[in-house]
């Protein structure tokens, strides 16, 4: 059975989701990363624009931040182990610093696109402001 609401999704709900997929990155980093990555492909020259700078911009910070969960891993495995003191303490810093930098900006892009506001994330939110 399918539900005729989710099939005629508009730009708001794709926002939403576009938002709600890059802060799931950061729970699950690279599988999710993936199928954010089609999501983008689907939908990234959209002529909505509310839904053309919620999807890069959700595509482009889970790009960076799934890259620096990648260098933080390429990191331990080089230079220790998983179950190393080097380990525990590089994923806190990961944890502690990346996480949230992406967090509040997801978070407030995906309350702004709720309410059909487009929000601009600091500093890589000047590139879609034109």
């Amino acid at each position: 059975m399918t539900n005729p609401e989710l099939e005629h999704q508009g730009p708001h709900a794709k926002a939403i989701i576009s938002y709600g997929l890059m802060l799931l990155n950061l729970l699950f980093p690279i599988l999710i990363y993936v199928f954010l990555a089609f999501y983008w492909l689907k939908h990234k020259k959209s002529q909505d624009r509310l839904l053309y700078v919620a999807i890069n911009q959700s595509f482009i910070s889970a790009t960076i931040s799934t890259l620096l969960f990648i260098l933080a891993n390429v990191l331990v495995l080089s230079m220790a182990q998983y179950k190393s003191t080097f380990a525990l303490i590089t994923f806190e810093i990961y944890f502690v610093l990346v996480v949230p930098v992406f967090l509040i900006p997801g978070l407030m892009g995906l309350v702004k696109s709720n309410a059909s506001i487009i929000y601009f994330y600091p500093i890589l939110g000047n590139r879609f402001k034109s």
